[in-house]
């Protein structure tokens, strides 16, 4: 018969064994780690997860992001990085074009059936985003205006259409007037000048759009409050260092997933400047 003192040594090395196998099953099975670009991303289950991604294009990953519920964390993670990829170079700007992670996530969720987009303030970040993907790839119209002619310009050389048009803003009262002509647009984005101006847009375009972006929010000196309150969704973006607001006066479920995707953004840790 062997003694207890003999079979400790025998019971612990077992109790050891189980514990590597328990590691190994833990870490190499059920949490995968994926590195993309140098960016980790982090998925559960098995490889299967990261094949089913990276066997399709884009325009997969757009769809599986507007079709699917947002259960299975760790796929929606990896699409969106891909679509991220896709539109926006990393590490991510955190000035000028702090706002293009809220444009895209937009952007995507809609569709060419979601109506018209405008954008009040062109730019490298915005005007070359929204013609891509509205414009471009979607067929949807696009409406960018601006007070510096020389500035619009730059853009509407290559870009005007008669789905992406251009619209020069000469003195601010006309302001009052843009956006008027269509019942409802699906994404609007403000960005003009004069900056004092944003907020008198932000009230008079609530019930005419799905969904507005603000640039700039953390301005304090634009009384941005004054309209924001009017909103009852409303998310203000602070991963950059330039705030981007998102509101919707009536559209809580778009309103929603592109809240979702942003602070995905967040837990994902994507590099910034």
């Amino acid at each position: 018969m062997i003694s207890n003192n003999k079979r400790a040594p025998t019971i612990c090395i077992s109790i050891f064994i189980l514990f590597l196998i328990i590691i190994y099953i833990t870490f190499h099975i059920y949490n995968r780690n994926v590195y993309v670009d140098g960016i980790l991303i982090r998925l559960s289950h098995s490889k299967k997860l990261t094949d089913t991604v990276l066997d399709h294009n884009i325009k997969f990953s757009q769809d599986f992001i507007r079709n699917h519920s947002n259960i299975v964390e760790e796929l929606f993670e990896v699409h969106w990085f891909r679509i991220i990829k896709h539109y926006i170079q990393l590490p991510l700007e955190n000035g000028f074009g702090s706002h293009k992670l809220a444009l895209l996530a937009a952007s995507i969720l809609t569709t060419e059936h979601s109506g018209p987009v405008m954008e009040m303030g062109c730019g490298y970040h915005s005007t070359i985003l929204l013609h891509q993907i509205v414009v471009v790839e979607q067929k949807r119209y696009l409406l960018s205006t601006d007070t510096d002619r020389e500035w619009l310009s730059k853009f509407k050389a290559n870009m005007s259409s008669t789905i992406h048009q251009f619209r020069h803003i000469n003195q601010t009262s006309e302001w009052n007037h843009v956006g008027i002509d269509r019942p409802r647009w699906s994404i609007v984005f403000i960005d003009h000048k004069p900056g004092e101006r944003r907020v008198i847009d932000i009230i008079r375009l609530a019930n005419l759009s799905d969904i507005i972006i603000v640039h700039d929010t953390e301005t304090s000196s634009y009384n941005y409050e004054q309209g924001l309150s009017k909103y009852p969704y409303r998310y203000r973006y602070k991963y950059l260092s330039t705030y981007t607001d998102v509101v919707s006066q009536n559209n809580g479920t778009l309103f929603r997933n592109i809240l979702y995707l942003l602070e995905l953004t967040i837990k994902m840790r994507l590099p910034k400047v």
